[in-house]
């Protein structure tokens, strides 16, 4: 597309391919024909935000590269990235030469992960865990959400963002999970004995408590686990809680003896 801004300060555009009706049902016929355009096919709340864009970008020559919501024919909004650069005429006119990329699918995978987030923090437990079944629902969705995340464009930096954005709340849920899931055969108080350390952890209580015995930092921990260190920690104090101890220590030399 090529939009211009006169001298006056009007807003016009002078060539709009065919795509865009398909894309976002606006006729580009009709936007060309238009002595002035107002922008009403974007949403009120960007509106104006676009038209801010729009005037720093006339004023200083930079890029215009804004994401906004447009009205769709049938009801709804598809979320749009306007990029174009511009350049001045001998008259003052400003013209853009640029694209417009439905990001629709894009803004909707955040949203979604945003959601599942959401979700989680408000099932969280008095001792900063996730609740199991909380865990198991975003679980559910997962795979349905991994899906969508999937269709995007890796060639695109927006879409390599999402995409690393969901892994890393992919493991942070699994790691939820883990860390409130009770081993099989746990029926009762944390166990004091060595010979029942192993049973009473789970998979990756034990992997965690290996680590910690062979004097590894949580820093380390989260690097070789690809965690955060506030899950490290979380896991800890799990652990201290089954073994009945009052420290990495004490939780320690349970691991080493056992």
């Amino acid at each position: 597309m090529q939009r211009l801004r006169t001298p006056e300060g009007k807003y016009r555009y002078s060539y709009v391919s065919a795509g865009l009706k398909a894309s976002f049902g606006l006729d580009p016929a009709e936007l060309m024909e238009l002595d002035e355009v107002d922008h009403r096919w974007i949403h009120p709340d960007d509106r104006q935000g676009f038209i801010d864009a729009l005037e720093h970008s006339a004023a200083t020559l930079t890029r215009l590269d804004e994401e906004v919501r447009v009205a769709k024919a049938g009801g709804g909004y598809r979320w749009v990235r306007s990029v174009g650069n511009p350049r001045r005429l001998d008259d003052g006119t400003i013209i853009w030469d640029g694209v417009a990329l439905d990001v629709t699918d894009r803004h909707e995978a955040h949203e979604a992960l945003e959601r599942s987030l959401q979700q989680a923090r408000q099932n969280e437990t008095s001792e900063g865990r996730f609740s199991y079944i909380a865990a198991q629902d975003v679980l559910d969705g997962l795979s349905r959400l991994r899906a969508a995340v999937d269709t995007l464009n890796p060639q695109q930096a927006d879409a390599r963002h999402v995409k690393a954005v969901f892994s890393e709340f992919e493991r942070a849920i699994l790691a939820a999970r883990d860390l409130v899931e009770q081993p099989a055969n746990d029926t009762g108080p944390a166990p004091q004995s060595s010979a029942s350390v192993h049973d009473a952890l789970t998979d990756r209580q034990r992997e965690i408590l290996s680590a910690v015995a062979r004097g590894a930092t949580n820093r380390d921990i989260a690097q070789e686990m690809q965690i955060s260190e506030g899950t490290v920690k979380l896991h800890i104090s799990a652990i201290l809680k089954r073994l009945g101890v009052q420290n990495r220590t004490e939780a320690a030399l349970a691991w080493r003896v056992a």
